[in-house]
């Protein structure tokens, strides 16, 4: 039987539809089911550990609450007897009773208890909990007797606190703070105030946990028939949603190992509705965290988007169907007309002064008045046809548009390079050389340096490496380094520089730009290297002395600078012996590539340096770029690569 080509690419289109969506529908089903019990399961997890995070920072905030308390309550006692103390200096005799006799009746009425101990440690004035705190034996926590603490000692002019525990009645013991005030050849003052029960103290703090933690549980939108509880471990719900899962139904040896740390995920298969459930274990207040949702409300909209999927794919094979013969139709004799026409075209040079003319002839009978796809197809062709030769006459102009745009990005590179100081332009100081190198993997690159004298003497040393590459980061670079020369020139330390810079550069940075940044403060004169590293390569320092190995600075202040805004950075410090140099460098010295993509790594950086040892910065840096290039060989250069060496003076 003979078909014509409209029948055959019918057919064909049918027949390829058809055992196309056969496999992916039943492929789709199986990836649909794996994926929403994937999705299922993390928001499953996620909503633990959200818990579980609220739970570490509630507990933090309230023990921070409860030390302010005691430390507030330092700081009044404190006080309070260091005013008893001047007035007993001033006064003598009779008044002087009478003024610690009003003063007791005053802190009488704010729970505080008063004392006053003569030189040789007889009470003068006291009261029953200061007699019991002075019993013959008492010692506080540390073990220290409470009597040695009456030593009149001018020395302790803020006086010394001990806490110790003493009798309060119904056979119980709470915790007084105490504070010894020396008054200068009269005796000791003694101050006492009892401080909260612990175990009093811990009851509250779970409750207001507990109450807390209810109410971040009712703002959780779970999952049909999901559960989440904090249970204590003997039992008790503390704060829950849904129908909690009892830990008497945990093995004992899972909840062994949720005690040791692990946050354990499981499913139960023996039961007739088996469920997805989460354990986690909060140390600090021994509760579990029991997460739970049945494995039916996890696959069920899976199940139903693939019916849903099945329907839109029998609808679309259908359509598409009906759709192809309408267009098989209207196809062929057109598609005849274009590759004649085709051919002709090929045999024609665009370049020459008869171009346009010549498309007119060509698209002169073309369908381009259809609306359907041959038409446009038609317009399309006639369109090709007549833009070939301006598109000839435009490539000539945009080749001299991209001369100009070279030639400004050369003036770029040079006015970035402007923006650092010379690679020789160290400042010269008696005891200190430095150099450094850059080069931009682009016309313009996002790696800086800087070398320059700050306010208090010390030799500053500064090198970055921009998360971007070309013009952003060039602008991003250049923001950097005015930043950093602005902070050490307010006196700032490296760490509170690298604070202000991060602040500064996250303010606003819709690119989500960072840069990798090492700031140093270096005091020829001692050796010692004042220095923050924000993830950035680690140093080396180099000894002249082959028997000295040598070392990298691997202390790390904080993350990345300009992510986000609210980062710490600790301080760090070395201490550089003379004859020693520092190498600091950029990423693209350590993951420069060969052809094999292997990259040159920290291991041959400290190779080359081992041959360096007594070189000066310029030969060090020189050194270690040779080595570079005869390591990539052919292969492009993939990075920025900057270095900064400086050497402190021999002895």
């Amino acid at each position: 039987m003979n078909f014509s080509l409209r029948s055959k690419l019918f057919l064909l289109v049918g027949a390829a539809i058809s055992l196309a969506a056969v496999p992916i529908i039943f492929f789709s089903r199986a990836s649909l089911m794996e994926s929403g019990m994937e999705r299922e399961r993390e928001a499953f997890v996620n909503t633990v550990m959200l818990v579980e995070d609220s739970l570490s920072v509630r507990y933090l905030n309230l023990l921070t609450s409860e030390v302010e308390s005691v430390l507030q309550l330092k700081k009044d006692l404190r006080q309070y007897a260091a005013m008893m103390r001047d007035m007993l200096i001033l006064e003598s005799g009779r008044q002087a009773e009478d003024s610690l006799e009003r003063w007791k009746s005053v802190l009488d009425a704010e729970a505080l208890h008063l004392a006053f101990y003569d030189l040789e440690g007889s009470p003068v004035l006291s009261g029953s909990l200061t007699d019991r705190i002075m019993d013959e034996g008492r010692q506080d926590f540390k073990g220290q007797s409470m009597h040695s603490m009456l030593s009149h000692r001018d020395s302790l002019n803020d006086g010394q606190f001990a806490v110790v525990r003493v009798p309060v009645g119904n056979g119980q013991d709470m915790p007084v703070l105490v504070c010894f005030m020396p008054v200068r050849t009269r005796g000791t003052l003694v101050l006492a105030a009892l401080v909260a029960d612990a175990e009093r103290s811990r009851s509250r703090l779970e409750s207001r946990m507990a109450l807390g933690i209810q109410e971040r549980l009712d703002t959780l939108e779970l999952s049909r028939g999901a559960s989440i509880s904090v249970i204590s471990a003997d039992g008790r719900v503390l704060a829950g949603k849904g129908t909690h899962m009892p830990l008497s139904s945990v093995p004992p040896d899972v909840l062994q190992r949720v005690r040791k740390g692990e946050a354990l995920e499981g499913n139960t298969v023996d039961s007739e509705n088996p469920v997805l459930y989460r354990l986690a274990y909060f140390k600090a207040m021994d509760w579990y965290v029991t997460a739970s949702i049945p494995l039916s409300a996890i696959t069920g909209p899976a199940e139903k988007l693939t019916g849903h999927l099945v329907v839109v794919a029998a609808a679309l094979l259908g359509a598409s169907l009906l759709i192809m013969l309408v267009l098989t139709m209207r196809i062929i004799a057109p598609l005849r007309l274009l590759t004649r026409r085709a051919r002709e075209i090929a045999k024609e040079d665009f370049s020459s002064e008869r171009g346009v003319g010549f498309a007119d002839d060509i698209v002169d009978d073309l369908p381009v008045d259809r609306k359907d796809e041959v038409g446009q197809l038609a317009g399309a062709f006639a369109h090709m046809v007549k833009a070939l030769d301006e598109n000839i006459r435009r490539l000539v102009d945009t080749l001299a548009v991209r001369q100009r745009m070279q030639g400004e990005l050369n003036a770029a590179r040079d006015i970035q390079m402007g923006i650092l100081p010379p690679p020789d332009g160290a400042p010269k100081s008696l005891g200190y050389s430095a150099a450094a190198f850059l080069e931009p993997a682009k016309e313009v690159g996002g790696d800086l340096y800087d070398f320059f004298t700050a306010p208090d003497g010390r030799q500053a040393v500064v090198i970055g490496d921009v998360s971007d590459k070309g013009v952003s980061a060039a602008l991003f670079m250049s923001m950097t380094v005015t930043l950093v020369r602005y902070a050490l020139a307010e006196g700032l330390s490296c760490s509170e520089a690298m604070l202000r810079i991060n602040e500064r550069l996250a303010e606003n940075n819709p690119s989500c730009m960072f840069v990798t940044l090492f700031i140093g403060l270096f005091d020829p004169a001692t050796g010692r290297l004042d220095y923050a590293s924000g993830a950035h390569c680690p140093p080396f320092v180099v000894s002249q002395d082959k028997n000295v190995p040598i070392r990298m600075l691997t202390d790390t202040s904080g993350p990345l600078v300009g992510a986000m805004q609210g980062l710490d950075y600790e301080a760090c410090h070395a201490e550089i012996a003379p004859g020693e140099y520092c190498l600091l460098y950029t990423d693209g010295v350590s993951e420069a590539m060969n052809d094999k993509l292997e990259l040159f790594g920290e291991e041959r950086i400290a190779a080359v340096l081992e041959n360096l040892r007594g070189a000066s910065p310029d030969e060090v840096l020189h050194g270690v770029m040779q080595a570079i290039k005869a390591y990539r060989k052919d292969a492009p250069q993939s990075d920025d690569i900057t270095m900064l060496c400086f050497r402190r003076a021999s002895a």
